[in-house]
């Protein structure tokens, strides 16, 4: 006989803004982490008539292995989402959780939920230990994140999950940063940085989007990760993203070992490395100062695709409709997959309720026009099989360094024509 689902959830309001607890909350990579879910395994997507999932696997405290479907994440920026993950192995049978977020009139009120349902009578004992704790840990986290920025402190303390960091090369990298002209503020708050930060946040860093978050000047912070790799202490790599999804799916040490061409396998498309546009330049410590482990936790939250605001998971035949507010600037609409797509421009003239039918030949509507601010998406699936339909933003990245980009900063212009006469 069948368990019952497991239903349980927890609501608590937070003194700040929707934006900051999204920020936060989004990130489901660094929440598993902290609450102290196991690393996962994630293998190639697959897709069938009526499916759309990843294989996942993990190890629950380093004895009980789990195999799962992950379905993708839905979500709705600033207000909501949830994962479906149906067991093949281990103690559950099924799991559905997430978040949403409502404004308050101090602030906002978050509700963590999740629908557990158990296969085995430990299974059902563990499913109310661990969901109850998890949900908790959870609001814990987003606690001691509010109280952090609140205080105006730089960072957190360390994370529980952290490599070691040689302190004897990091007081000898202070004293030579110090000695390259740049500022005592910001040598400081980079060597914290590289101290005190989760592995993830150490690795693959993007100059530009760091100087946004310590308010600092974006090309000082780049000539600083310059100096800082010329002492050993960073390396950098060029990651090639897909024009669709802007997932990295090739790493290189120089310009002139790019692959011609790149497959993803989200998207099921090859393309081509675009210096101008998909080459990005990132940074990592290096592993003899702070050996940073690359662990993944969870790959489909709403952190890791930020271009995109809405994303749902539509069955044959079935319709949706989402309430998200865009900003003025130029969207899509887009299936994943298959890649169909429909412009979505704003207009003070458009419609503040869109309608986007999906058939055979992919998108009904040509182009739609909406107004800026709070609209109402609605979807329909006309075909024999599943389609995950997202709203994303056209534009890139903005805190992105291309290829092309960093070829005009005298920083770091003698290395990057180095690697580029290479690849010529």
């Amino acid at each position: 006989m069948g368990y019952q689902p497991i239903v349980l959830q927890a609501e608590q309001n937070f003194p700040v803004s929707p934006t900051v607890l999204w920020d936060l909350l989004a990130n489901t990579d660094q929440i598993n982490r902290e609450i102290g879910m196991p690393h996962v395994a994630y293998g190639p997507v697959v897709v069938s008539a009526d499916a759309f999932y990843r294989e996942a696997s993990a190890r629950f405290w380093g004895l009980m292995a789990a195999n799962w479907r992950e379905y993708p994440f839905e979500w709705v920026r600033g207000e909501r989402y949830a994962v479906l993950r149906v067991f093949e192995t281990g103690l559950l049978d099924v799991f559905y959780g997430g978040m949403e977020l409502r404004p308050h009139t101090d602030g906002t009120s978050v509700r963590v939920f999740a629908e557990v349902t158990p296969r085995t009578l430990f299974g059902w004992g563990m499913a109310r230990l661990m969901g109850r704790r998890g949900i908790r840990d959870t609001l814990a986290f987003c606690e001691r994140s509010i109280a952090t920025r609140n205080s105006r402190v730089d960072l957190p303390s360390p994370p529980s999950r952290m490599s070691p960091v040689d302190r004897d090369r990091i007081d000898q990298l202070l004293a030579a940063l110090r000695g390259s002209h740049l500022s005592e503020h910001l040598v400081a708050r980079f060597a914290r940085h590289v101290v005190a930060a989760p592995d993830r946040d150490v690795l693959r860093m993007q100059p530009f989007a760091l100087a946004d978050g310590w308010g600092a000047d974006r090309t000082e912070v780049l000539r600083l990760f310059v100096q800082a790799e010329r002492l050993g202490a960073l390396y950098h790599t060029w990651e090639i993203l897909c024009p669709n999804c802007r997932i990295p799916h090739a790493e290189m040490g120089t310009v002139g070992t790019l692959h011609p061409r790149i497959h993803c396998d989200l998207c099921a498309v090859e393309y081509d490395a675009d210096l101008k546009q998909n080459v990005e330049l990132r940074y990592s410590v290096h592993p003899s100062l702070r050996p940073a482990r690359d662990e993944t936790y969870c790959i489909g939250g709403p952190a890791n695709f930020p271009h995109i605001w809405a994303q749902q998971y539509l069955l044959p035949g079935t319709e949706r409709a989402v309430l998200v507010t865009l900003p003025n600037e130029p969207f899509r609409v887009r299936a994943l997959r298959v890649n169909a797509s429909c412009p979505l421009d704003p207009d003070p003239a458009g419609q503040s309720e869109v309608a986007f039918t999906y058939r055979d030949d992919g998108w009904y509507q040509m182009r739609q026009r909406f107004v800026p601010g709070p609209m109402t998406a609605r979807f329909r699936n006309e075909t024999a099989h599943v389609v995950v339909a997202v709203i994303e933003q056209v534009q890139w990245d903005p805190r992105a360094i291309t290829a092309a980009q960093v070829m005009t900063l005298p920083e770091f212009r003698e290395l990057a024509q180095a690697e580029v006469r290479s690849a010529t």
